[in-house]
C-alpha cells in the first residue's frame, strides 16, 4: 500500500533494535522518518489492531449459533431400599440457524466493518503523516534560527566590542555602551530560547517515531522552496474519491444498509433440529426434532426500526462529511496559495536586508550612521531573514495541510499510494 515505507522497511527494524542511545547521532531523512512512523507511532500500531478486532468479529458473525445440550437424571430421590436411581433417563442436542438470509448478510456487514477499519488505519496514517512532517521541518527551521540567533548574536558582540572602544577614545557615551550590553544580552536570550525550541521539537520527533524523546538523531534536509502547481477543481475531485475518513464514512452507511435487510429478515422464523434419547424401561426410544422460533409479539419491529434510523441519520453524516471535505481542501488551497504568494515577497525582502547590513556596516564604520539607527537596521536584517525561513516553513505546513486533505503526495512520493 505504500510502496516507499516498505522499501525503508530495513531501516526501521534497524531502528527498533536500538534500546539505548547511540554514541553518534544518528542521520534522520524525512522518507525513513516517515517509514519508521509507519511502523512504530502508536496511533498506528492502535489502528492496525482494529484490522485485527475487525477479522475476529468476521469470524463470529460467520459461524452458526452454539448447539444447545440438555440431559435429564431421573431417581434422585431414594427407594424404600434407601437407594437412588441417578440413571441417565434422557439427553436431547439442539442446533439453532439464524432465519433464512441472515447468516450471509451478518458475514456481509462484518467484511463491510473490516474495510471501515483498514480506511481508518489510512486516517490515522494521514494524521501522523502531517505530524511527523510538521515536526520534521519545524526542527529545520528551528536549526536555521538558532544559526541566525547565533549571527545575530556575534554581529551584536562585535559592535559591543565597537562601542566599547568608542567610548574608550571618548567618541561614544557611558548609555551606547549599557545599551549596547542589553542588546547583546537579549540576542543571548534569543539564542538560548531558540536552542530549547530544536531540543523540545526533537524530542516530540522521537516520541512521534515510538522511540524514547531523548534519543540523539540528526536531520539531513534544508528547508528550500517547492514549486507545486495546484488546481483546485483537480484537487476537489481526488478528495472526494480518495479520502479515507470519507471512504470509511460511506462503507459505513453500507453496513447499516445491510443491518436494515439483516433485521427485516429476522422476523422470518428461526428454525432448530435436534436429537432426542430416551433411556427409561418404559420409554427406550430415539427421535429427531425440527421446530423454529417465531419472533411472536412485536415482529422485530423495534430493532427494523432502530436500524433504519441508524442508516437514515449515517446517509445525513456522509453528506455532511462530503460537505466538510471540500471546505478543508478550500480552506488548505487558498492557505497554500497565500504562503507561496507571501514567500516571493519575503524572497525579495531578504535580498534588501542583506544589502541593508552591508551598507550599515559600512556607514557606522564611517561615522554616517549613528548608534540607534545601526541597532534599528541589524534588528530588522535579523526579523528579516528569520521571516523568510518562517515563510519557506508555513508554506510547507500548507502544502502538509493540503495533502492531507485530499489524500494525495502533490510532492510525487509514494506515501498516500
Amino acid at each position: 500500500m505504500y510502496k516507499k515505507i516498505f522499501i525503508f522497511s530495513i531501516t526501521a527494524v534497524f531502528f527498533s533494535a536500538i534500546s539505548i542511545p547511540a554514541k553518534a547521532e544518528e542521520t534522520l531523512t524525512l522518507d525513513k522518518a516517515l517509514a519508521i512512523a509507519f511502523e512504530r507511532n502508536p496511533r498506528m500500531i492502535e489502528a492496525r489492531k482494529s484490522i485485527d478486532v475487525a477479522k475476529g468479529d468476521l469470524i463470529t458473525a460467520r459461524t452458526f449459533l452454539n448447539p444447545e445440550a440438555e440431559l435429564e437424571i431421573g431417581g434422585l430421590k431414594k427407594n424404600g431400599e434407601g437407594k437412588r436411581k441417578t440413571n441417565l433417563d434422557s439427553f436431547e442436542i439442539r442446533q439453532g440457524f439464524d432465519p433464512p438470509g441472515v447468516l450471509g448478510l451478518k458475514t456481509r456487514i462484518a467484511k463491510k466493518n473490516i474495510a471501515i477499519q483498514s480506511e481508518t488505519v489510512k486516517a490515522v496514517w494521514s494524521e501522523v503523516y502531517l505530524s511527523v512532517r510538521e515536526v520534521y521541518t519545524k526542527i529545520i527551521l528551528d536549526k536555521k534560527e538558532l544559526e541566525l540567533s547565533r549571527t545575530n548574536l556575534d554581529i551584536l558582540r562585535q559592535f559591543y566590542g565597537r562601542v566599547q572602544a568608542r567610548f574608550q577614545s571618548g567618541q561614544a557615551l557611558k548609555n551606547d555602551v549599557q545599551r549596547a550590553k542589553i542588546e547583546v544580552l537579549k540576542a543571548e536570550n534569543t539564542f538560548l530560547a531558540a536552542e530549547k525550541e530544536l531540543n523540545t521539537d526533537r524530542a516530540k520527533l522521537n516520541l512521534l517515531l515510538g522511540y524514547e524523546f531523548d534519543l540523539p538523531f540528526e536531520t539531513s534536509e534544508d528547508l528550500s522552496e517547492e514549486n507545486i502547481e495546484l488546481n483546485l477543481k483537480e484537487i476537489m475531485s481526488i478528495a472526494l474519491s480518495k479520502r479515507p475518513d470519507l471512504k470509511a464514512e460511506e462503507l459505513t452507511l453500507e453496513a447499516k444498509t445491510k443491518a436494515v435487510t439483516k433485521e427485516q429478515l429476522n422476523r422470518l422464523p428461526s428454525p432448530f433440529v435436534g436429537f432426542q434419547r430416551t433411556t427409561e424401561d418404559y420409554e427406550n426410544d430415539s427421535a429427531v426434532i425440527i421446530g423454529m422460533s417465531l419472533p411472536f409479539w412485536n415482529w422485530n419491529q423495534g430493532e427494523v426500526k432502530k436500524a433504519q434510523a441508524e442508516k437514515e441519520a449515517q446517509a445525513v453524516k456522509v453528506d455532511a462529511a462530503k460537505r466538510e471535505v471540500s471546505f478543508g481542501v478550500y480552506e488548505a488551497y487558498l492557505k497554500t496559495e497565500l504562503a507561496k504568494k507571501q514567500l516571493d515577497l519575503l524572497k525579495q525582502s531578504l535580498e534588501e536586508a542583506d544589502e541593508l547590513l552591508r551598507l550599515a556596516d559600512l556607514r557606522y564604520s564611517e561615522g554616517d550612521l549613528d548608534f540607534i539607527n545601526y541597532l534599528d537596521q541589524v534588528r530588522t536584517v535579523n526579523e528579516t531573514r528569520t521571516r523568510y525561513y518562517e515563510g519557506l516553513f508555513e508554506l510547507s505546513s500548507a502544502v502538509n495541510e493540503l495533502e492531507k486533505s485530499a489524500y494525495v503526495s502533490f510532492r510525487k512520493e509514494e506515501f498516500f499510494k
